[in-house]
């Protein structure tokens, strides 16, 4: 095959820091280096879409649209690029067709050159409406292959769904390997089928978590791929990527020379390194090693991350072996779908269930549920029989585009932020109808001139390990004195969950550990046995999403009556008993520890 130059796409802005900091990295701490980026000469700049658009509003008080905004006015000359969920879009849904055709061209207009659009099973019905819609404004469609491993995954599967991709209007074709899994022979094999039968550009994305990626894009450029995703050197490796600087002089006197400045990269990863410092709290030491055992289990690195500090607020972080193991049992369980966006968080968050709830199971997330049914696309293989019935009974799933279900929606959510303000119109009816409930939070703490409630304290304020606070943090949003190192403080809490407190103290977020001392005294209040069998309680920290019933209902045992939202995963919370509801003892929309009390149900007689 002919040699040509191949050409890169640096992930700093997005991908990179979703893989090590949880997609925390702050605008700010970007402007700096955006004319420097523009300048090197980069294919592409993966900037947006994947978690940003969530984070900036759930935990960084940014909007997601001034950010894409921002960085389209210092960066003139390189592409910008978006990761697209399908008829997902940044969400872990589904939405109506009305939505995904306004939502791409509001992100077109704005900045976004380069869609780069997958569906987590390769449905091609899951992708079909988002490619079109990014045709029709003239964007750039890359369609993607999720790449995994399994027994009914193949070259000849892969290279089917690219001509499907294709024949709906791709103009290039990426293998996403989003967990580091693609071996320098398997991308030489799939390549090459690519560029021979599809005949369209390839653009390879890779991870390093397995330690083969670079000498898996090595072979793939020998085999002619054309574009490379890489990431600046401070936040490479690991669950990142592979680091840019090392990819361009690899390549460099080769046939395949990116002709890229090592000087000018030099430049921008000197800032990089800065902001990693920055964010080093932020660091989890497991997403920065190599681990072998990423072949077995799958997990992708942005899941890594999200994963670690999951398990962190459940308190089970000595349970990530185990949930290993237990992810690639629930992956076979559900078909080997591979594990990506939103897939990876439906496997990886029953996953945790399974093993921080000590039964297989026992509490199914209504996400998984969706997927059994059908609505996120046809399973690669067969769902097991025993888990489907459990979950569908007698219901059948479904055959048609999962799309085509969902009723125009976009009307709905600009009736409703028009509610807010006359100011209000399509971009914020984008945001409330992709994420309702932190959209309305955000968007409030906006009009009022305050945080919104989740907004995480900036890196470097984060009080060292260790620290304790003497105060009890028993309701969000009260001032309490506290008392830090002997010194006391008035203060007020932003957050209080998990046995951790967000403080505002001198418009400066802190976070602080409550001593086990105070989180014992609030669950002898609440969180202890009392209360007997109508006693509901979270069964693991969340947000009340949604509580269904009020005191003096009738209920019956096995009765959904609340909606527990934990790890972005909606779960449905079952009466444990029928009778009358007693008291509520939580207020829907609060955050949750684990056991807290949320219902008491006084038993009828026949239970």
């Amino acid at each position: 095959m002919t040699a040509q130059k191949v050409q890169i796409t640096d992930l700093i802005l997005r991908d990179a820091h979703q893989s090590l900091l949880a997609t925390r990295m702050r605008i700010e701490d970007m402007l700096p280096a955006l004319e420097l980026l523009d300048d090197v000469g980069f294919y592409s700049l993966e900037m947006w879409g994947g978690a940003t658009f969530d984070v900036c509003q759930r935990f960084l008080n940014e909007s997601p649209w001034e950010r894409l905004r921002t960085i389209k006015k210092h960066c003139k000359k390189t592409k910008l690029q978006m990761l697209l969920r399908g008829q997902n879009l940044v969400g872990y849904r589904h939405y109506a067709d009305d939505l995904v055709y306004a939502f791409v061209a509001h992100a077109h207009e704005n900045g976004i050159d380069v869609f780069r659009i997958f569906d987590a099973v390769n449905d091609i019905r899951n992708v079909q409406e988002a490619m079109r819609a990014t045709t029709k404004v003239g964007g750039i469609v890359e369609g993607c292959i999720s790449y995994t491993i399994s027994p009914v995954h193949t070259i000849e599967g892969f290279v089917h769904f690219a001509q499907q991709l294709k024949d709906e209007g791709a103009e290039l074709i990426c293998i996403k390997d989003m967990a580091g899994m693609l071996s320098p022979a398997h991308a030489t094999e799939l390549v090459g089928a690519l560029k021979s039968e599809i005949e369209l550009p390839v653009h390879l994305h890779t991870h390093c978590a397995s330690g083969m990626a670079p000498a898996t894009i090595y072979a793939a450029v020998q085999a002619g791929c054309d574009i490379i995703d890489t990431t600046l050197s401070p936040l490479s490796w690991g669950t990142s990527h592979t680091p840019t600087e090392s990819m361009v002089g690899i390549l460099r006197g080769t046939p395949w020379d990116t002709g890229l400045s090592l000087d000018k990269l030099d430049a921008c990863a000197a800032h990089f390194q800065k902001v990693r410092e920055q964010y080093m709290p932020l660091l989890n030491p497991f997403s920065e090693r190599v681990d072998t055992r990423i072949l077995q289990h799958q997990i992708p690195g942005g899941m890594m991350s999200n994963l670690l500090s999951q398990l962190k607020m459940q308190k089970a972080e000595d349970k990530f072996d185990e949930v290993l193991l237990e992810t690639a049992r629930v992956r076979k369980d559900l078909g080997y779908p591979p594990l990506v966006t939103p897939t990876s968080q439906i496997v990886g968050t029953q996953a945790v269930f399974n093993v921080v709830l000590g039964e297989r199971y026992k509490m199914v997330t209504n996400e998984v549920r969706n997927y059994i049914r059908g609505l996120y696309g046809a399973s690669p293989a067969p769902i097991d029989p025993d888990l489907a019935a459990k979950v569908l009974g007698d219901e059948e799933p479904i055959t048609v585009r999962p799309g085509s279900l969902f009723e125009p929606e976009l009307q709905s959510h600009l009736d409703h932020v028009a509610g807010w303000g006359p100011e209000y119109g399509l971009e914020e009816a984008l945001s409330y109808g992709l994420f309702p409930q932190v959209a309305e939070e955000f968007f409030a703490a906006r009009r009022e001139g305050r945080l919104p409630s989740q907004t995480e304290p900036r890196p470097e304020n984060i009080v060292p390990k260790g620290k304790e606070a003497s105060a009890d943090p028993s309701a969000d949003g009260r001032e309490l004195t506290l008392e830090l190192d002997g010194v006391k403080s008035v203060v007020q809490v932003t957050q209080a969950s998990g046995g951790v407190m967000r403080l505002g103290l001198d418009g400066v977020n802190y976070e602080v550990k409550v001593a086990p001392q105070v989180r014992q005294r609030r669950e002898r209040r609440g969180g202890g046995d009392e209360g007997g069998e109508g006693l509901m309680k979270a069964p693991l920290p969340g947000v009340l999403l949604e509580l269904r019933v009020a005191v003096g209902d009738a209920v019956e045992k096995g009765q959904v009556v609340a909606v527990l939202e934990a790890m972005k995963m909606q779960n449905e919370l079952e009466a444990p008993v029928a009778g009358v509801v007693k008291a509520v003892l939580a207020k829907q929309g609060g955050n949750l520890d684990n056991g807290q009390p949320i219902l008491e149900i006084e038993a009828s007689e026949e239970a």
